[in-house]
């Protein structure tokens, strides 16, 4: 039986099993109100009811009332921003109706960040009170999106998010970042738990939909069970968080608390319409809270098997093979030659991860003045991307060791643990929280089904025949390197209100960091990177072009290997206050030094006024700067690439290498951005809330992988350098400005509807990316056409659609809930994977729909759905540009742009889809929470 036959199988019995004990029963009816410390109504408290997904929020009178409550005892939950959560556990008999009130005392520590919205260091109960834009997303909404994979989840959520599905582009096949406003991976700043989060070791070369040289967090390396909510922050913030919150803020709360161990199970499949069902995904998490004194101590564990898609259409081309019959929509309808078809992989690789994560609370006394807390998690996560075929009689392929071709393939392993922790106290009218944190990500590139040309056909340890590789044979699998990066925090922060006499107490946060980071290359085994100088298979005499190293990725050679650490200290000093009733000032500055890029200070101001209840104004002005990353600074290595159809080895090189400075690289400065956002949040009832925002965001000294230089001049500059062997070099650059401007849109209304309720939320986001400035080329590469290409200009401008809206339909009533989705993505381009300037595609807008219909057992939640209901595909290549010439290739009767943009018919979706292009996904959740 096949892996995904056995978790089939194994869904199918704990359903045998589990769900006749599931009994229906009647159902009861829970209200109540919750109040503060003091006596006053608290408006806005979460209220849930345990392995359910019901859900209430209190009124202005901090009334609430949960209907279909299952017969029995269940634990309640109430839970809201800034105060200390409350759980207690209710009977409630068919039919009948309980009363629970819960009293909620404001958090004594606080400066904890996990009481804190993201957005203001100052005491807040909600977004709605912040001055700038934030998203608090809760674990119901997350667990509803069909699927685990966090910036999945962050994109459906949220259109100010895009989420690129990558392949064939080797590393982010399987390190997929995110971006925000449609900026750099590396221009959003993560945070756990209010800790920075380090980003991982890949640096993104040429990833569809962002501009390659940047690096970005793996949020997939947090377990969906451990996430309480995460708080997206849309606005600028380098002064209070870190000098790289230039598009945003992501913070990511874990859960805490006591509570039952519950467990989640999702299994889905790709259904699509002219393609064998494929992409079996099973993915099982829990979660366990454990009382620890006047604490609490809470595990959790996720396991994901993603099994691969294939949307590549079939390959009339055979090598030196008869081609096998295909028809129009891509399959083989008359086989006749022993490769594989399709020969090629476009789609999802596949994916296998393990991990884990733990969250301590721990109050010292019953006052809880004083706390000790941690948090940390390891993940071990292994995939597979694949590269292009290579024919049989492909000069990069040796017959003896592949008859029939070969299609090179990733199969890297991702490691990545953490840990975080410290003492929170009260002191002399202080909040204080002392901590450290320690992060590690790393990125093995193991290569498989796949050789090195210049070792030769000879692959016996014993009789190896490489003139310049004495004692090394050929291989079909290699360790081709390990990238490695890391991050020591230590930071101290402290907040009060003091009096000064202003209308209100003036909130006065400030705090300091000390950050070191390490990033490493790690060379490869010798038969991955050696040229061993063998002949190639077409050649009778010598040939200097025979290509060395492991192919698809050649490995990282002694020359490449880095070793790299710098420190950075920070200092910031935050203030907030209400210079009257209605208007909310806040101001923040920061000072950052780096031990390689000397020192900065930036600010931030922020105003928020509420003319009325019902209506809030607010506006944001800040400055920022990001330091260039590690791996911007120290990366290098030799890649294949395929440009315009031919493969080329491409040396991309940091600037104070010796051959980019031979073609006039410069040292790298930090980014500098200046941000302004204004916005409105009205709520005309109390159960509709609209809001607005705009904003613009403008960035000089952006730094980003050059163009691809490769004109003759260029390589004979190198050549007369003694670099040989390379078709092409890029290095990193200052070379743009950049403007970003937009505007965010968001709703909510939750109205009765029958005997249930109806909650209606919708998002739009448009946002324009534009280049304002591009450098002089360097005198020596006065040949070449620009510092970037159009494939980079593209990237940045074009490759992300400027809109993007969802609208969502709730509905619950008694133990039934239901959603659905649309998903609207506009137009975009993209030049890849054709790679050339002429290649430029443009695809039209698509429309996605998601729906989701569930049941709530007495101890189960079991949920059925569908995401991309109707199985919408992005549009196909269709550009007849000539790539030559620029005319109509029809007429001049040249290689047309969709010919390298689809691979030759190969990869017939656009690459750069901001949705991907699998299809349609059934899937079934089963959440269970179990008695202890």
């Amino acid at each position: 039986m096949s892996r995904p036959s056995r978790f089939h199988a194994f869904a199918l019995l704990l359903s045998v099993f589990v769900l006749p004990h599931a009994l229906l029963g009647q159902t009861g009816v829970i209200r109540g109100k919750v109040t503060s410390a003091a006596g006053g109504p608290l408006a806005a408290v979460s209220v849930t009811v345990d392995a359910t997904s019901l859900r209430a929020i209190t009124n202005d009178q901090g009334e609430y009332e949960l209907r279909g409550v299952p017969a029995g005892a269940t634990t309640v939950r109430a839970r809201l921003l800034g105060y200390v959560a409350q759980a207690s556990r209710v009977s409630v008999a068919a039919g009948d109706a309980a009363q629970q009130n819960f009293v909620m005392a404001q958090q004594a520590i606080a400066l904890s960040p996990v009481s804190v919205v993201v957005g203001s260091h100052a005491r807040h109960t909600a977004a709605e009170e912040l001055a700038v834009p934030v998203d608090v997303i809760p674990s119901e909404v997350l667990a509803q999106q069909g699927t685990t994979e966090t910036s999945q989840i962050l994109a459906a959520v949220s259109p100010s998010v895009n989420f690129p599905h990558q392949s064939v582009t080797d590393a982010t096949d399987i390190a997929r970042p995110f971006t925000l406003r449609g900026l750099s991976p590396d221009q959003t700043l993560v945070l756990i738990n209010g800790w920075r989060r380090r980003q991982m070791a890949v640096v993104n070369t040429f990833a569809y939909g962002m501009p390659a040289g940047s690096s970005g967090v793996d949020m997939n390396a947090i377990p969906a069970s451990a996430i309480d909510r995460v708080e997206l922050l849309r606005d600028g913030a380098s002064a209070q968080y870190g000098s790289d919150a230039i598009a945003g803020v992501v913070n990511v709360v874990l859960k805490e608390g006591k509570f039952d161990p519950f467990v989640n199970t999702t299994t889905g499949r790709y259904i699509p319409r002219d393609y064998h069902d494929d992409g079996t995904t099973v993915d099982v998490n829990g979660g366990w809270g454990l009382g620890l004194g006047r604490g609490s101590f809470t595990l959790f564990g996720q396991f994901m098997d993603r099994q691969p898609t294939n949307r590549a259409w079939a390959d009339t081309y055979a090598g030196s093979f008869t081609p096998d019959s295909v028809n129009s929509i891509g399959q083989v309808i008359v086989k006749r030659n022993p490769m594989p078809n399709p020969d090629y992989h476009w789609g999802d690789g596949l994916e296998k991860d393990a991990i884990t994560m733990a969250n301590l609370r721990l109050p010292l006394n019953d006052a809880g003045t004083g706390e000790l807390y941690a948090f940390g998690g390891y993940s071990h996560r292994e995939g597979a991307g694949q590269g292009y075929f290579r024919y049989d009689n492909d000069t990069r392929n040796w017959p003896e060791m592949y008859p029939a071709g070969f299609l090179p393939e990733f199969h890297p392993a991702v490691r990545d643990y953490s840990a975080a922790g410290g003492y929170r106290a009260l002191a002399g009218g202080w909040s204080l929280d002392l901590g450290v944190s320690f992060g590690h990500n790393d990125f093995a590139y193991n290569l498989r089904n796949t050789l090195n040309e210049s070792l030769g056909p000879c692959f016996d340890p014993a009789n190896p025949c490489a003139p310049n590789a004495p004692g090394v044979a050929n291989k079909t699998s290699f360790f081709a390197g390990r990238l490695t990066r890391a991050e020591v925090v230590t930071g101290l922060n402290a907040s009060r209100e003091v009096h000064v006499g202003l209308p209100a107490p003036l909130s006065v946060a400030a705090g300091a960091a000390y950050r070191r980071e390490r990033y490493q290359i790690e060379r490869g085994e010798v038969a991955s990177y050696i040229n061993g100088g063998h002949l190639p298979q077409d050649s009778a005499t010598g040939d200097s072009s025979v290509i060395g190293g492991s192919q698809v990725f050649p490995g990282f050679a002694p020359s490449n290997e880095s070793n790299s650490t710098r420190s950075n200290l920070a200092a910031y000093l935050d203030l907030e206050t209400n210079l009257t009733p209605k208007l909310l000032a806040n101001g923040a500055a920061r000072f950052e030094h780096y031990s390689d890029f000397g020192s900065l200070v930036t600010g931030k101001g922020a105003l928020r006024f509420q003319p009325s209840r019902r209506v809030t104004l607010r506006a944001a002005v800040s400055n920022g700067f990001r330091a260039p990353g590690l791996g911007q600074i120290h990366f290098s290595k030799v890649v294949t690439n395929v440009i315009a159809g031919q493969p080329v080895q491409v040396g991309i090189f940091p600037v104070a290498d010796s051959a980019a400075r031979l073609l006039g690289s410069q040292p790298l400065k930090a980014e500098r951005s200046f941000n302004l956002s204004g916005g409105v949040a009205l709520s005309p009832r109390d159960n509709v809330t609209f809001t607005a925002d705009v904003f613009r965001i403008t960035i000089t000294h952006r730094i980003l992988l050059s163009a691809t230089f490769q004109d003759s001049t260029t390589l004979a500059t190198l050549a007369s350098g003694g670099f040989t062997g390379i078709g092409a070099i890029q290095y990193f650059t200052n070379g743009l400005s950049t403007r970003t401007s937009g505007i965010d849109l968001t709703g909510d209304v939750r109205v009765p509807a029958g005997a249930g309720v109806l909650q209606l939320t919708g998002a739009f986001n448009y946002t324009k990316n534009q280049i304002t400035n591009v450098a002089a080329l360097p005198a020596q590469l006065a040949t070449e056409s620009s510092l970037i290409d159009s494939i980079t200009y593209i990237a940045i401008t074009a490759e992300r659609p400027d809109w993007r809206a969802t609208v969502t339909p709730q509905y619950t009533v008694g133990r039934f809930h239901a959603l659905a989705r649309a998903s609207y993505y506009g137009k975009f381009s993209s030049a890849q994977p054709g790679y050339c300037d002429l290649c430029r595609d443009n695809y039209g807008s698509k429309t996605l729909f998601d729906a989701e219909f569930g049941y709530q057992f007495d101890r189960i939640n079991l949920a059925l759905g569908v995401r991309n209901l109707f199985d919408t595909y992005p549009d196909q290549p269709k550009s007849l540009t000539d790539i030559s010439t620029g005319g109509d290739c029809t007429i001049t009767l040249g290689t047309c742009a969709k010919d390298y943009n689809n691979n030759f018919g190969t990869f017939p979706w656009a690459a750069a889809s901001p949705f991907g292009y699998n299809g349609r996904y059934v899937y079934a959740r089963l959440e269970t929470t179990l008695t202890r």
